[in-house]
């Protein structure tokens, strides 16, 4: 364990030349996103001197220091490091870095540049690389924020995106509750991991960082490790035991307190009386917190935000009053209603779901606040929350049908005829709330409404093949929709793993669906466009020697 004091030193110096450069400015210009962007690096994990994965990272100070995510170096021995020399082209390589050390608590590590592209040591004093200094942990929601990374779908480009600070969670960390992960609008896809957020006036607030619970969340949310949380990392001291990495913590800590009703709700709320319309009445909301639901006892469980989600003022007399939450994309959720007179009553599983329900037989009058929490620490489920007296249920509000006019999750990308590299391999969770059954021919599995990768298509091939193989080898189907409108689905072709095989494929979209047979299970693993002939995946196939670098 060590104590990597020199780096807090860092961040007093809020007048470092990137940030100073753009203090004061209501946005970023092009001019400032460019100069950021060259203390942008691309981290490549590099095992037996083969790359393994890839990710971003940030040069924090001129001799060489990068900052990045614990995931990015995990499994890998060495580390090639990639230099932006021209904001229009790619990275190039130029350095090889060692790992400093990592946090045993958050997402968090240290690298330094300690040798040139060809192994020849250098001296950290002497190489003066553009840095990012300015550091803020004043982010508030509603805040702007700017991503910077080397996504996987980019094609090894680097990647400008913008959003808003969504959500701001608090943690505790070495005995001290403080902000601790950021949730997003702003795009952060795999290879992002490790990269760069800054506010408007350029100044580093935290680390994109993909969600964990990608699984539960469809990608649909961006994370961010906050300022906050690195800089407590590094007060508490890096781990250097490479041996150790694997057991470290896989999410931000943000468990800890109870659920507090006198706090306004953060999704809103509703007067609501007897025989009330619209009914149903809906708020869309993302579950998850900070608090661990479980002192409440009985059937309560699950990690909640310490505000109630949603509050529900209530008069009049009805029979039934139900409240359920039915998640956009699938994912474990749970509902948490404190009741006018200070119980609690929750749900975990409802009719075999993993959706929530709670059932009130004649609802008294007065306050009902509404908790949805995750299953799991760290998970950040979006979707929807209902109140009625109709005889609904989750089932029943689902998405029913693929919507391939929703952006995909996992990202879009353009291929011409003979592109390269071959195959083109993005890591990818499939599963989701949609029974495809209803689509014609071998269509089966549940899969995310949103299609999971977008393909746009032009000139002539003979075979375009698109395949998926799961890390687990649990048993996934594919769905595509066709330019013309048309489906094309398969089961099983190797092994469990699908494959769908399109000879002369027309010019035009195609919209890409993975589904897990087995409803309610999320599946890991590499989604894969080829033109090459058959195979088992996208890592290893017949007639290539490329084995695709994919983004972390």
């Amino acid at each position: 364990m060590i104590r990597f004091q020199r780096v807090l030193v860092v961040v007093a110096a809020a007048c470092g030349a990137m940030a100073s450069a753009v203090a004061g400015q209501a946005d970023l210009t092009a001019e400032h996103v460019d100069r950021i962007s060259r203390a942008v690096v691309r981290v490549v994990a590099l095992e037996g001197g083969e790359a393994v994965s890839s990710g971003s990272g940030t040069i924090v100070e001129a001799t060489g220091l990068i900052y990045t995510n614990r995931h990015v170096v995990e499994g890998a021995e060495d580390y090639g490091i990639e230099i932006l020399e021209d904001a229009n082209e790619l990275p190039v390589p130029r350095y090889r870095a060692r790992l400093v050390g990592y946090s045993m608590d958050v997402d968090f590590a240290v690298l330094q540049i300690d040798r040139d592209d060809r192994g020849q040591p250098v001296v950290p004093g002497d190489l003066r690389l553009p840095s990012l200094q300015g550091e803020s942990t004043e982010s508030r929601r509603g805040d702007d924020v700017f991503v910077f990374g080397y996504p996987g779908i980019g094609e090894g480009y680097l990647a400008f995106t913008e959003g808003t600070v969504t959500t701001i969670r608090n943690g505790t960390m070495d005995g001290r509750r403080l902000p601790v992960w950021y949730q997003t609008d702003a795009q952060i896809a795999p290879g992002n991991s490790g990269g760069l957020a800054v506010n408007a006036r350029g100044e580093m607030v935290g680390i994109p960082t993909a969600v964990r619970t990608e699984e539960r969340t469809g990608g649909r949310l961006g994370g961010i490790l906050a300022l906050n949380a690195v800089r407590t990392a590094l007060s508490v001291g890096l781990e250097t035991d490479v041996a150790r990495i694997s057991s470290a913590t896989a999410t931000p800590v943000i468990e800890g307190g109870e659920l507090d009703f006198r706090q306004d709700p953060t999704f809103g709320s509703a007067a609501l009386a007897a025989s009330f319309t619209p009914d149903p009445q809906t708020v869309e909301m993302v579950s998850g917190g900070e608090v661990s639901a479980g002192y409440l006892g009985g059937a309560c469980t699950g990690f909640a935000a310490m505000a109630p989600d949603f509050r529900v003022n209530w008069s009049g007399s009805s029979a039934e009053l139900r409240i359920f939450f039915a998640a956009d994309d699938g994912g474990d959720t749970t509902l948490l209603v404190n009741l006018p007179d200070g119980s609690w009553v929750c749900n975990d599983d409802a009719d075999g779901t993993l959706d929530p329900m709670v059932v009130l037989s004649s609802p008294p009058e007065g306050q009902y606040d509404v908790w949805v929490g995750s299953f799991e620490a760290g998970a950040f489920v979006p979707g929807t929350l209902h109140v009625t007296e109709l005889d609904l249920d989750p089932m029943v509000v689902g998405p029913a049908e693929l919507d391939y006019s929703a952006a995909p999750h996992f990202g879009e990308i353009r291929l011409a005829a003979g592109f390269m590299p071959d195959p083109r391999v993005f890591e990818i969770v499939g599963g989701g709330s949609v029974d495809a059954s209803y689509l014609p021919g071998e269509c089966i599995g549940y899969a995310a409404q949103a299609p999971d990768v977008r393909v746009q298509w032009t000139g002539s091939t003979d075979l375009l093949r698109i395949f998926f193989t799961a890390e687990s080898g649990a048993d996934a189907s594919l769905l595509v929709n066709l330019p013309d409108g048309s489906w094309s689905c398969n089961d099983d072709a190797n092994g469990l793993d699908p494959e769908v095989t399109l000879s002369n494929p027309t010019e035009g979209q195609y919209d890409i669906w993975v589904g897990s047979y087995v409803q309610g299970e999320f599946i890991s693993g590499d989604l894969g466009v080829s033109e090459l002939g058959s195979g088992r995946d996208g890592t290893t196939l017949a007639g290539s020697e490329r084995a695709p670098v994919r983004g972390s």
